[in-house]
């Protein structure tokens, strides 16, 4: 039995105490690296830990915002049901099989308050994630990794059909808004998620400086990864262009005078246009149109239109920033009537003589 199986043997009773042992490197360079048992002296010392990964994650790594906060929420919810007495000590001495069993006792109770499968695997994902961080720089096996993680629901279509994409434009265009700077940021605003597949994001992080009507293009800076994210390039078709042509016209004109770089502004301020707003938008539209749409669904949305016109995979990839096939396959969706109008193409001709 070699030592990997000894000690994955040792997790099924008794205490695992022994270093685990990983192989690093690549290819004939790989090595064998022992790893400490999880342990520390007291629950708060990882949680300053897991805090400091969470600093670093921002600092160093360049992680969004939004990222580095979903780890947060994640990690509370974990953190909070091992403070419980019966779990804290079974889970910082450093034994293999008791802090599985506190993982598993923790998704556990996830269920039992109805907490979304897609959610639990989130929180999973995350807590993970930050551990293996904390095992990369104390050297100490992160028992996350020897359990297999729950799986999210199956994803449903998140995307607005061509007619309701068309509705949501033309509401926004023909909508009464405060004044005429409101309707073409507005407009703007959603033509960059839904024409353009922005993220929320990334459209509020737009700089007027990013934006090369002449050449149609926007460049995409610090979008979602590592290191602040990969720098792209998004290509405006003509109707786009136009959207954001008229509003910037209508900024430059706005009063007060608007200073900040942002391409997306404020309607009473010289001020970025802010998330909550975002949000009141949406909110807006949800009411009056009838129908869900959030700032996601656009760019799920962008996606479908770019395989309903026939854009290679390879092409739509770069366009949405996306490093895998897999990963634009869960945003463009096919819709039943799709399916319906190429089930119709199959038939045979039973009016022709043999």
């Amino acid at each position: 039995m070699s030592p990997d199986d000894r000690q994955l043997e040792s997790l099924g009773g008794g205490r695992a105490r022994e270093p685990f042992l990983r192989r690093v490197g690549v290819g004939l360079g790989r090595e064998v690296v022992p790893l400490l048992p999880f342990r520390f002296p007291t629950l708060t010392h990882l949680h300053e830990r897991v805090a400091d990964v969470q600093r670093r994650a921002s600092s160093v790594e360049g992680l969004q915002p939004n990222t580095v906060g979903r780890w947060i929420v994640a990690w509370h919810s974990f953190y909070r049901f091992v403070r419980e007495p019966d779990h804290e000590r079974a889970f910082i001495e450093g034994d293999y099989g008791r802090q599985c069993r506190v993982i598993e006792d923790w998704v556990a109770s996830l269920r039992a308050r109805g907490v979304s499968r897609t959610t639990i695997a989130t929180y999973w994902r995350s807590v993970q994630t930050q551990l293996t961080r904390v095992e990369r720089d104390e050297g100490m096996m992160n028992p996350f990794s020897l359990l297999v993680p729950p799986k999210p629901a199956a994803a449903l279509p998140r995307s607005l059909t061509r007619t309701e994409a068309t509705t949501l434009l033309r509401y926004v265009s023909t909508c009464r808004w405060s004044n005429a700077l409101e309707r073409s940021r507005n407009v703007c605003l959603i033509g960059l998620l839904l024409l353009a597949g922005l993220r929320r994001g990334e459209a509020l992080r737009l700089n007027v400086a990013d934006c090369n009507l002449e050449r149609r293009t926007l460049t995409i800076r610090d979008a979602k990864g590592r290191d602040g994210g990969r720098t792209r390039t998004a290509y405006l078709p003509p109707q786009l262009a136009t959207f954001i042509l008229a509003y910037i016209e209508e900024r430059s004109q706005a009063t007060p005078p608007r200073t900040h770089a942002e391409l997306l502004t404020a309607v009473a301020a010289d001020r970025p246009l802010s998330v909550p707003t975002v949000r009141k938008v949406f909110a807006r539209l949800r009411r009056d149109l009838g129908f869900k749409v959030t700032p996601h669904m656009l760019r799920h949305t962008y996606a479908l239109l770019l395989r309903q016109a026939g854009v290679p995979d390879r092409v739509s990839m770069d366009f949405l920033g996306h490093r895998s096939l897999a990963m634009l396959q869960r945003y463009s969706h096919v819709f039943d009537a799709e399916y319906q109008g190429q089930a119709e193409k199959v038939a045979l001709d039973l009016d022709e003589d043999d």
